[in-house]
C-alpha cells in the first residue's frame, strides 16, 4: 500500500525510524516520529500548504476544515508509524499487538463474502490504520492476499521477509508479478484480497468515465468491477479507524455478495466517501486529490 504523502517524508521516516520501529515501545516510536514530522512540515511549507488546500477544498472552507486540517498531520505521519511497525516487529509481536489493540466488528459480512466460494475482496482506503488490517485478518485466521507497492527497496524486503510463511501473500507490480494473474489465482482458492479504492495512481483517467463524490467530479477506475465481476468474488468495505492510545477498531460490512447484480466500484467509492466525510483527518491521501478530481 503506497503512502500518498510524499517521498520526501516517506524517505526521511524510512531511513531513520526502522531500527527504533523495530526494537523501541511503539509509544516511543509514535511519538519521535510525529515531532520528525512535524519538524518536516515546519520546512516544507510548500507541502503542507497543498496538503491544508486539499482539505478546505474537499470540505469546503469553514471551523471544520481548520480543525481537521490540525489533526490531519498527525494522522499522516501515524501512518507511517503504523507502516515500520508492522515491516520492522516480529509476526509473534504483531500479532500481540493487534490482538490486544485492535477490536473488531462485522467480520461475519466476510465470512459471508467467503461462503460463497469464490473468495473474497476487501475493499479498503488510504484511511486510517490501512497498514494494520493485513495483520488483523491474519491473526484472525483469514489467508490474504495484498496488492502494494513500498516506496523504498528496504521497505519491500523488510515485507517480503514479515510476510514469508505467514500465510499472506503480496502482489508487487514492481518486482515483476502478474498482478491480475495473482489476483484471480488468489480469488479462485478461497482467499482475501486486500485492495484500495482511492489508489489513483493506478488509475485509467477518462473524461469519459467520471464519478460524482465529495460534491465533486472524480475520476473513476472501473478495475474492480471487472475483477468482481470475472472472478465472481463478493466484495466487502474494511476500515480501521484509528482512536486514542495506539488503540483501534476495524469494521466490515458488506459491498456486493452477488457482483453480477451489482456496480461493485460505485458502491465501494461512496463507502469511501462515507467514511472520508465521517472522519475526514483519517484519511492521508490529501497530496493526490488533485490528481482524482476532473475539474483539476
Amino acid at each position: 500500500m503506497r503512502a500518498g504523502e510524499g517521498p520526501g517524508l516517506s524517505e526521511l521516516l524510512q531511513a531513520v525510524f526502522p531500527d527504533l520501529a523495530g526494537n523501541a515501545r511503539p509509544e516511543t516510536v509514535r511519538d519521535l516520529m510525529v515531532a520528525a514530522g512535524s519538524i518536516y512540515y515546519a520546512f516544507n511549507s510548500p507541502e503542507r500548504r497543498k496538503i491544508e488546500a486539499s482539505v478546505s477544498d474537499l470540505l469546503g472552507p469553514g471551523e471544520r476544515a481548520e480543525a481537521t486540517t490540525r489533526k490531519v498531520f498527525a494522522h499522516i505521519l501515524e501512518h507511517y508509524f503504523e507502516k515500520l511497525l508492522v515491516a520492522n516487529r516480529s509476526r509473534g509481536f504483531i500479532d500481540s499487538f493487534v490482538e490486544k489493540r485492535v477490536a473488531t466488528l462485522g467480520l461475519e459480512s466476510l465470512d459471508a463474502a467467503l461462503a460463497r466460494g469464490r473468495g473474497a475482496i476487501a475493499v479498503t482506503a488510504h484511511w486510517g490504520a490501512v497498514e494494520l488490517i493485513p495483520s488483523v485478518l491474519l491473526q484472525r485466521g483469514y489467508p490474504v492476499s495484498i496488492v502494494l507497492e513500498a516506496r523504498t527497496v528496504r521497505l519491500r524486503k523488510s515485507l517480503e521477509r514479515l510476510a514469508a510463511g505467514s500465510g499472506v501473500e503480496l502482489i508487487i507490480a514492481s518486482r515483476g508479478d502478474r498482478v491480475l494473474e495473482r489476483i484471480f489465482e488468489a480469488l479462485r482458492i478461497g482467499r482475501v484480497l486486500v485492495t484500495q479504492v482511492d489508489e489513483v495512481d493506478a488509475w485509467r483517467r477518462r473524461m469519459s468515465r467520471t464519478i460524482r463524490l465529495f460534491g465533486k467530479s472524480l475520476y473513476f477506475d472501473h478495475s474492480l468491477d471487472f475483477i468482481a465481476k470475472r472472478s465472481g468474488a463478493a466484495s466487502v468495505g474494511i476500515f480501521c479507524r484509528r482512536s486514542r492510545g495506539l488503540r483501534y477498531e476495524l469494521s466490515c460490512e458488506e459491498i456486493a455478495l452477488d457482483p453480477a447484480a451489482e456496480d461493485v466500484a460505485v458502491k465501494a467509492m461512496r463507502l469511501w466517501e462515507r467514511r472520508t466525510i465521517e472522519e475526514p483527518e483519517q484519511w492521508y491521501q490529501w497530496k493526490k486529490w488533485g490528481d482524482m478530481k476532473v475539474e483539476a
